[in-house]
């Protein structure tokens, strides 16, 4: 049997974690993107080395050695602030510690000395812990932890075993695509390179929407925003939830604009959020690591989950559409120019061509130095 359960915001989903890493006894398996060495990190840390389970293993991306508290520290570290260069230097700790500690640690996708393979990132949020598995949006740093999101509980061996393989399978350097249909959800592994699958199998579900669509996500770009505008064409009610106070702004002027140009209900929040969840009739939800964003559909390794189950749609709804509908901005609280948004869409699809560029990058995992 396999049951559900959607933990909303960093703390309701790290108690039940570290509850379930704490009781394992075959397995604990961590994946992050940001992993860092202040309060949130180091807990995680901490509870995967005191775990009593046999096999203990980490896989973060190496995105944390260059992107710390979501700023850029690659360089010289002596030119980064003190407070900066000290969290740096006690991520590197943190994870030489868990190796010393019996911990596998490995990170994902080696960026390279030019930084040529950036865009080609290892997205996953996952936990296996026996046969209790999370997926969802949340990385293991402070500013992650404070940004309002979710994980998906998932309870069963068949769900949990799947994505034990999937770990394995970016561990020995092997991106997998794949998926797996279980009784309430399904679940796929992007690659990074041949992503255009799952991402097509989701323009069809939006081109087959006959009444509403909801989407909540801070990074929404082309060319999902495409395929929604056509939905919007044919009488499909879009709402789009997203936050005013965006770490990426670009995106958000960009996401503002498209969606005034198509009509879209725009629902502005006022706190930064990083939820990613797309409801097709009410019916259908798509959630996991994917920010339906060009840099997911060109390069970045993913799990992606559509969701059919009646009880998770609905918790899904009332305790995540509602309450943001309910606390949003005005609608017309915050516009911007049409040249604003011009110049966003233009840095994008110059981003856009970069991340092209590294779909063939080669897709690696390998033990952690700092």
């Amino acid at each position: 049997m396999t049951t559900f359960e959607l933990l909303i915001g960093a703390p309701a989903f790290w108690a039940r974690a570290a509850s379930d890493i704490e009781r394992a006894k075959r397995r604990v398996l961590v994946q992050a993107m940001t992993f860092e060495g202040d309060a949130a990190g180091q807990t995680a840390a901490d509870a995967v080395e005191a775990s009593g389970a046999v096999e203990r293993r980490v896989l973060v991306d190496d995105y944390s050695r260059f992107v710390i508290s979501d700023r850029w520290v690659a360089g010289r570290p002596d030119k980064l602030p003190a407070a900066l260069r000290a969290e740096v230097e006690v991520t590197h700790a943190m994870f030489t510690g868990l190796a010393r500690g019996g911990v596998g640690v490995r990170r994902t996708n080696p960026i390279g000395r030019l930084f040529t393979n950036y865009p080609a990132r290892n997205h996953k949020k996952l936990i296996v812990a026996d046969d209790a598995a999370y997926i969802g949006g949340i990385n293991f740093s402070d500013h992650n932890f404070a940004w309002h999101d979710f994980m998906l509980r998932i309870e069963g061996a068949q769900a949990a075993d799947w994505l034990a393989e999937d770990f394995q399978a970016t561990w020995q350097s092997r991106a997998r695509a794949g998926e797996i249909d279980l009784p309430g959800l399904t679940l796929r592994s992007l690659d990074g390179r041949t992503n255009a699958a799952a991402f097509g199998d989701l323009m069809a579900m939006i081109g087959a929407a006959r009444r509403e669509i909801v989407v909540i996500s801070p990074y929404l770009t082309f060319p999902v925003t495409g395929a929604l505008a056509r939905a919007a064409r044919r009488g499909v009610r879009v709402r789009l939830i997203t936050p005013w106070p965006n770490n990426k702004p670009t995106v958000r002027d960009h996401l503002l604009a498209t969606a005034r140009r198509a009509g879209f209900e725009i629902i502005l929040l006022r706190e930064m959020i990083h939820l990613k969840g797309l409801l097709i009739d009410g019916a259908r939800l798509v959630i996991g690591s994917s920010n339906f964003d060009f840099v997911s559909l060109a390069a970045e390794e993913e799990l992606m989950v559509v969701v059919g189950d009646p009880a998770t749609i609905a918790d899904f709804v009332a305790r995540i559409v509602r309450p943001a509908l309910d606390t949003a901005l005005p609608g017309d609280a915050h516009r911007i120019s049409t040249i604003r948004g011009w110049i966003a869409t233009g840095a994008l699809k110059i981003a856009q061509a970069v991340a092209i560029t590294a779909r063939g990058a080669r897709r690696t995992a390998v033990d952690w130095e700092p």
